[in-house]
Formats: C-alpha cells, sequence, structure tokens
C-alpha cells in the first residue's frame, strides 16, 4: 500500500506512541516498503514533527519543531546523475533522499549539472522536474570524430551525453583531428531544451582509441585534473636547492643522530614521513614521527603555493602519478630519502607501557633517515624471514619489532574507544615493468597478512601524530583545517538496520549514532557469508570525511580532535596545518623553522581552501577507481567466452554484481543475462527472485559466469549466468524484462565499480598516512 507523510502522522496520532512494526501493520506496508518507512519516519524525527518517547517507540510531538532548513522542501536543489535510458537521480544538497527524474521531467540538464527541481511524493520515494539548470557539470568531452556527409561529428564515449541528444554532437573547429581519431573536445554550445543538439571545438588528439594510455588521458582531461606545471611553477622548483644549507637550519632541533626510517610501498618514489623508536629509561617508549618539511619551500602565494592549492593533492593510477609537487620538490629536496640531511618536522610523543600517551612535542628540525624500507620486506622481517633481499633489514629488526608490539597495544586502545575499520577487498593492478601496455594481473591488495601488518605499523603512528597535533590545536582552540566525519544520518541507519534483519543481524538504531554502537554492528557482520557485501553497505550508511575549520570530530576514528599533518607532499590541508604549527611554536619560542615568517590566513580563507581541498580529493579518488575499471576490462578483453567462479557482490533491480578471486575484477550480470525468468528485486533481503523457477540471487551466493563482454572504453565488464552454478537454482535463457524504470543511483551502463563504489573513500578504511595508491581510505 502506497504511504506519505500524512498518512504516517494520522496513524501515529490515532494510536499514540507505536513501535515501528505496529506502524507498519496499520499503514498496510509490505515488507519490502519497510526501509522506506523507517526512512520517513527517520525524516519525520529529525524536522521535530515526531518524537520518540522511548528508544523504539515514535509519537507525533505535541508542539512540533520549527521545520528544519534541511527538511524536503517542494523545490530542491542538487548535482544530477543521468542513466543511459534518460532517466536521472538528483543527489540533493540537503543530503536527503535522491530525487528520481523521469526522462520526460529532465529538460536540457546533462549528467553532473547543478539543478533545482520541483519535488513530489512518488510511489516509490521523491520524484521531481528539473526546473532550471543553475551550473553545468562539465566543460568537456572526449569521443571519436566521424565524418557525417561534408561535416564532422563527435560520438562521445560517455552514453549519459549521448543519450541526451537527439542530434549529432556537432564539430565547429576540427583542428588537427582527422576521422577516428579519440579527441578531447570544449563544449561551445549546450543543450537548449531535452535531447537538444551540442557543439564543440576540439581541444586535441588523445590517441587510439581503446589504448590505455588514451583511457588515462581520457580519464584526466575530463576530471580537469592539472597534469602540466605551468612555467613558473617549473622554474620555482628548478631554482630549489637540492641539499640542505647552513641557513636551512636555523631554528630547528637536530636529531640527525636518531635512527629514523621510512616505510613505504615498493614503488614509492616519495617520502613524507619517517619513523624512530627509543626505550624511555624509565620505562616505556618515545617516538618521533618526523614529516617533510614542504612549507619551508613552498611558502604562501608564490608559484609552488598556487599550483599546489589548484592540485589540492597527488593522483595515484597503475601506470604513473600526478603529483602535487614538482618531481624536484616530491622526491627531492622535501622527501626524506635514506642517508642525506633534510628538513621536517617532528612530533615527539612518549608512551607508557600500556600505551597511554604521557606527553607529546612538536619543533622543526634537521633529520638524516637511516633506511628505505618497505612494507613486504618489513612484513617478512617482522615474520623473521630474512631470504634475499631482507638480509639488509637485520640491522633494523629491534627496532621493528618494538615498533610493531606498540603499535599493535595503540591499535587494540583505538578499536576500544570505538573506531571503526572496516575490511573492504580492493584491487591491485600489476603493469608489466617493460611494457606499460602489458597488464600482467589485477590482485587483491594487500592480501599477505605479514604486509598487512606492515600496513598497521606505520598506519599506528601517522594517526598517533595527526591526533596528537589536532589536540595541540584543539587545546589552545587555535584555528586550523580540521579532517572531520560526522556521524551517520538516521534515515541512513534505519536503511541499514532494515537491511541487515534481513541476515540476521539486529541493529539498535540509537546504539549505532555512536561509534563504539556501530562498531558493535561490524564486528557482527564480520564472519558473515556475505561479509565484504554486507561491509560495502556499512560504508554506504557513513558520511564522507572532508576537510572544515569545523571541527565535530571524526566518527570513524572515534576521534575528538584529528587533521592531516602527515603527507604534505601530497596532500595541501597538511601544508596549511604546517604552516599555522610553525607559526605557533615561534609564538611560544619553540623551534619553528622560521615559524615567525608565517601569518595565520583568515578563518573564513582557511574554510575556502578546505572545501576545495575536500572537492580535489573526491575528483582524485573517482579518476583512480574510473583508471583502475578501465585496467580490468582491459585485462579481460582477450577472455570473451571463458567461465568463472564468482561471488555475488551486490543485487540491485537490474542486475547482480559478480567478483572474481583470480583475477580480482568485478563485473555485472544483467536481467537478460540471468535466466528466462521474471526477477522480483527484493531491497530489504538483496535478492532477485525468479517468479516461474523460484530461483534466487542473493548477495554472498557463489554462480558460474561467462565472459561475453569487456568495453575499455565504458571501463565496464559484463557476464551472464552460465549454464551450470555452484550455489542455487539458476538458468541460462534469456528473462522477461519486468516494466522497472530502476531507483539505482547511476545506471547498469556507466561502469561497474563505479556505481556500486560511489560512497567509498568515507575515511574509515585505512588511509592515515595519505593518498597512496595501495591505500583503502582517506581518513
Amino acid at each position: 500500500m502506497a504511504f506519505n507523510r500524512d498518512d504516517v502522522l494520522s496513524s501515529l496520532r490515532g494510536a499514540g506512541p507505536m513501535r515501528m512494526a505496529d506502524l507498519a501493520t496499520a499503514l498496510r506496508v509490505r515488507k519490502s516498503q519497510v526501509p522506506r518507512l523507517r526512512k520517513l519516519v527517520a525524516a519525520l524525527v529529525d524536522e521535530g514533527v515526531v518524537v520518540k518517547p522511548s528508544r523504539m517507540t515514535y509519537a507525533v510531538a505535541d508542539e512540533p519543531r520549527p521545520r528544519r532548513k534541511d527538511a524536503a522542501e517542494p523545490l530542491a536543489v542538487g548535482r544530477i546523475r543521468v542513466h543511459p535510458a534518460g532517466y536521472g537521480f538528483v543527489e540533493r544538497d540537503d543530503h536527503l533522499d535522491d530525487i528520481f527524474i523521469p526522462a520526460k521531467y529532465r529538460g536540457a540538464a546533462l549528467d553532473g549539472d547543478r539543478v533545482s527541481v520541483y519535488t513530489w511524493d512518488g510511489y516509490k520515494g521523491t520524484e521531481g522536474r528539473v526546473e532550471e539548470v543553475l551550473a553545468r557539470g562539465r566543460a568537456k568531452l572526449t569521443g571519436v570524430v566521424r565524418r557525417a556527409g561534408r561535416s564532422f561529428v563527435l560520438d562521445p564515449d560517455d552514453p549519459r551525453v549521448a543519450s541526451s541528444t537527439d542530434a549529432h554532437v556537432a564539430i565547429e573547429d576540427l583542428g588537427p583531428a582527422r576521422p577516428g581519431d579519440c579527441v578531447l573536445a570544449e563544449i561551445t554550445e549546450y543543450p537548449r531544451q531535452r535531447r537538444g543538439g551540442m557543439t564543440v571545438r576540439v581541444l586535441r588528439v588523445l590517441g587510439e582509441p581503446g589504448d590505455p594510455r588514451t583511457e588515462v588521458a581520457k580519464i584526466v582531461a575530463c576530471a580537469d585534473i592539472p597534469d602540466e606545471f605551468p612555467d613558473d611553477a617549473k622554474a620555482q622548483a628548478a631554482r630549489t636547492p637540492q641539499a640542505l644549507r647552513k641557513i636551512d637550519l636555523a631554528d630547528r632541533i637536530d636529531l640527525r643522530d636518531r635512527e629514523f626510517l621510512t616505510i613505504d610501498p615498493e614503488t614509492a618514489r616519495d617520502f613524507d614521513d619517517a619513523i624512530c623508536i627509543e626505550r624511555n629509561p624509565g620505562g616505556g617508549w618515545r617516538v618521533w614521527v618526523a614529516v617533510a618539511d614542504v612549507s619551508h619551500y613552498v611558502r604562501p602565494d608564490d608559484a609552488l603555493d598556487r599550483e599546489a592549492q589548484i592540485r589540492g593533492v597527488s593522483v595515484y593510477f597503475p601506470d604513473r602519478a600526478i603529483p602535487m609537487l614538482p618531481p624536484e620538490l616530491s622526491s627531492g629536496i622535501c622527501s626524506l630519502n635514506p642517508g642525506v640531511d633534510r628538513c621536517a618536522m617532528v612530533v615527539r610523543i612518549d608512551y607508557d607501557d600500556d600505551a597511554t600517551v604521557r606527553d607529546t612535542g612538536f619543533a622543526a628540525a634537521v633529520i638524516r633517515s637511516r633506511a628505505r624500507l618497505d612494507y613486504p620486506g618489513v612484513g617478512a622481517a617482522l615474520s623473521g624471514d630474512f631470504r634475499g633481499r631482507i638480509a639488509a633489514y637485520r640491522k633494523w629488526v629491534a627496532a621493528l619489532r618494538d615498533m610493531d608490539a606498540l603499535a599493535q597495544r595503540l591499535r587494540r586502545r583505538r578499536m576500544a574507544r570505538g573506531a571503526l575499520e572496516l575490511e573492504l577487498p580492493e584491487p591491485k593492478v600489476i603493469l608489466d615493468e617493460d611494457d606499460p601496455l602489458l597488464v600482467r594481473d589485477v590482485a587483491r591488495a594487500k592480501s599477505v597478512p605479514s604486509e598487512r601488518r606492515a600496513y598497521e605499523l606505520v598506519e599506528e603512528f601517522m594517526l598517533a601524530a595527526n591526533e596528537a597535533v589536532g589536540e595541540y590545536f584543539a587545546r589552545r582552540k587555535l584555528p586550523t583545517i580540521w579532517r572531520v566525519h560526522a556521524p551517520p544520518a538516521e534515515t541512513k541507519l534505519a536503511e541499514l538496520a532494515a537491511v541487515l534483519e534481513g541476515f540476521g543481524i539486529y541493529v539498535d538504531e540509537e546504539e549505532a549514532q555512536s561509534p563504539r554502537g556501530l562498531k558493535r554492528v561490524i564486528d557482527a557482520v564480520r564472519g558473515h557469508p556475505a561479509e565484504s557485501s554486507l561491509m560495502f553497505l556499512v560504508l554506504r550508511s557513513l558520511t564522507q570525511a572532508v576537510y572544515t575549520t569545523d571541527n565535530i570530530g571524526h566518527f570513524g576514528l572515534a576521534s575528538d580532535a584529528y587533521l592531516h599533518f602527515t603527507s604534505p607532499i601530497r596532500r595541501y590541508p597538511d601544508v596549511i596545518v604546517h604552516r599555522l604549527l610553525k607559526y605557533h611554536l615561534h609564538r611560544e619560542g619553540q623551534a619553528s623553522g622560521g615559524g615567525g615568517a608565517f601569518r595565520p590566513p583568515p578563518v573564513e580563507e582557511l574554510e575556502q581552501i578546505a572545501a576545495a581541498c575536500s572537492g580535489y580529493e573526491r575528483r582524485a579518488m573517482e579518476a583512480e577507481r574510473e583508471v583502475v575499471d578501465m585496467y580490468e576490462a582491459y585485462l579481460m578483453r582477450d577472455r570473451v567466452g571463458e567461465t568463472f567462479v564468482a561471488t555475488i557482490v551486490a543485487v540491485t533491480h537490474f542486475g547482480v554484481f559478480v567478483r572474481l578471486d583470480e583475477p580480482f575484477v568485478e563485473g555485472l550480470i544483467k536481467l537478460e543475462n540471468l535466466g528466462d525468468d521474471f526477477f522480483e528485486h527484493d531491497p530489504l533481503h538483496m535478492t532477485l527472485t525468479g517468479r516461474k523457477t523460484g530461483a534466487r540471487f542473493r548477495i554472498g551466493d557463489a554462480v558460474r559466469v561467462e565472459l561475453i563482454e569487456a568495453s575499455v572504453q565504458r571501463r565496464q565488464i559484463d557476464f551472464r549466468l552460465a549454464a551450470t552454478t555452484p550455489a542455487g537454482p539458476g538458468g541460462s535463457r534469456t528473462p522477461r524484462r519486468r516494466d522497472d524504470r530502476g531507483r539505482g543511483r547511476r545506471g547498469a551502463d556507466s561502469g561497474s565499480r563505479r556505481k556500486r563504489k560511489a560512497a567509498e573513500g568515507r575515511d574509515t578504511g585505512r588511509g592515515g598516512r595519505g593518498r597512496r595508491r595501495s591505500t583503502k581510505g582517506r581518513r
């Protein structure tokens, strides 16, 4: 039965306090509609129209509070995501549920545009009509040039753009391009009505379609990621000394006698941080975390600083990196390379034997790293394996074991306070060392337990340093750029609770609003046959971590004062934090590396920088994921027709997503490739069930699949169900499609992992030290 807010309020007024189950019964709500009812009630609680007399009951408020500014209004604003079939969803600025936009009501809006929408309650949720395009979301397109009569047109790569226009995308300026070339083009005329024409001019030729280098160039260009440094930044980098001078040592403590070690991925070329551990005579440990002093070389508003602000972060692809700083700094004078003197900002943390922080200190310093170690090597050394090149690690094994012992204690303490740890497997693209066009494999990242322990070792000390600096600013009530992570919205927790209940996992929604409460949910999910997929659902319920000057704490880390300090080579907010710390150390008479030369910018300016860097980080993550998707399709393109055993990792109204173990890739089985049946989607239990055969597909099920297409251009892998399956009934015939407009955030043809992983990067996985390609989360 359909219902709306008035129905809910009427039932509550008539019956008094009600439990959710009783309310659902009173409204005659079908089981599949319970998640929507939970979300609607949670929204009414947020508004103040409904109250909770007890933890499990709801009632109409006697005097409703004034309507919240983020409550649903008839006119909403947000960014539209368009499906190739024409319909779309608007992701609202007020963070309420997405708005479904039927194709006929989309107007001239293109995918990514910022729009205002008139909304109403539809049968399955909020629907709307685009009233106005407020800002265009894209200025460039990529595609292939084609001759059309006496003129030339562009066939866009993105099917969402191709479906938005009946007319060809006309080319007004061909430039050096020829038919068949893949090009980057600038939009000079946008559609003025639904399915109206577009006009572009070619900016440059990218290469041959399907070539990985061309596809990466497309992704970088469309994301507007700067990949070349301007002349003034290059000139400043070239002038930067590549060795310390006597003047560089002024106003610094000398820690060159300490045994600092860097621990990084095998392929790393820039080293932000180094660790030194010492036993205190009275018991406990003293840990020094040294971080590259980028702010010594990049000064406010110089050429390098302006370019770093525009980039925000370094971007990491399997074949290359796009650094925030030129190589003269990123892998040169700023990098904590072994055996050379380097400027650093140092955090000193003294611990008791039980890993309780006893004291902290901060200073500008000069250090000399003793060795450049890597994660596999550290993992092997900790497990006692010193074969081959790891023999060189024997010299440092005592320090590494001390670091590991303390890191594990810190980890246990952090978990006890409620820090969230979502173990989500990530793919790692392995390219041939000599031929970047040869993809050797896509494997599960950090699958070796000893290597994972090495990551944890470094992660704990980076998190500890970030928190220590955060506490410094918090205690003094000083403005800075914080890394914050808001608690999950009640509506998201209600939706999560409804789904997990279908898998036998109970969620106390009120308790789950605290880190410890949600950690208990994660602990209940751990070990479930569908653990990976359910962890992803937990991740989707969380908000995204952002930069801001308003410290609301970090929910995922259960931290009251957290910021980013340890990766200034690859993150601009860290550079700002370094400058601010230096300024305040100078005022306190501490070694600050010339901190008196800095002046803190106004809080309003800091907030603008924070907001911009949050956007640049999202831009980088999306591009990194898209490149991985492309390489997965490139690896699989020659294996069409082969069969594989796969696991269902997500179930949607348009099909199921499956993941292979070897190679570690993900793809989609559309409904028509599941079997000859009419499939019903149950979002509550995450299943697709055939009406005729009773065949049921659920996350965690093992299935045998056949690869039918791997599109490098669309970054998508498509499978069909093979004739036999290892688990559960199934078929190999073609089903009839049911009449379903689709309620997914993106369509089935817009890229497999990009759609399923749209909510990732929510700062609850690993990543205390920065944006390494092999690192999962961005805390």
